[in-house]
């Protein structure tokens, strides 16, 4: 993070002149005489975004002592993630692509790439081949 948005975000969280909360402990920050970082309020590793809105000043013992507890919780979503999705869904299809699919639904989610010549179709909910889809003859 470049010094200039590390500044910003400063300014948006001062109280005093120069005085800002730290947003884990809540005492305050003096810009020039603490040491500081910028924290992400909800941690990267568990789907925070990459905003301003989401960043405040902390002081850098109390930034220490959240990431241990981030880590810790990124593991167990990333864990519970993978107990959630059977073992043969995080296998890899054709061309190396993952295929995974909702647990829900048999169609594969995100990665999955139809075979060449083969389209969807809506009507009848399947994967046909593209000679064969149905289409009104213009009168």
């Amino acid at each position: 993070m470049s010094q200039k948005c590390r500044q910003h975000i400063f300014g948006e969280h001062c109280t005093a002149n120069n005085i800002a909360p730290c947003c884990l402990c809540g005492q305050p920050i003096h810009r020039h005489n603490d040491q500081w970082t910028v924290e992400h309020l909800t941690a990267l590793g568990l789907l925070g975004p990459d905003l301003n809105t989401n960043c405040a000043p902390a002081h850098e013992a109390c930034r220490r002592q959240k990431d241990k507890t981030d880590v810790a919780r990124i593991a167990k979503a990333k864990r519970q993630a993978e107990a959630g999705t059977p073992r043969h869904l995080h296998d890899t299809g054709h061309e190396g692509i993952a295929i995974m699919a909702t647990p829900d639904t048999k169609k594969p989610a995100r990665g999955f790439q139809a075979p060449a010549g083969v389209k969807y179709d809506w009507r009848q909910r399947r994967y046909v081949k593209a000679s064969r889809l149905s289409r009104p003859e213009p009168a």
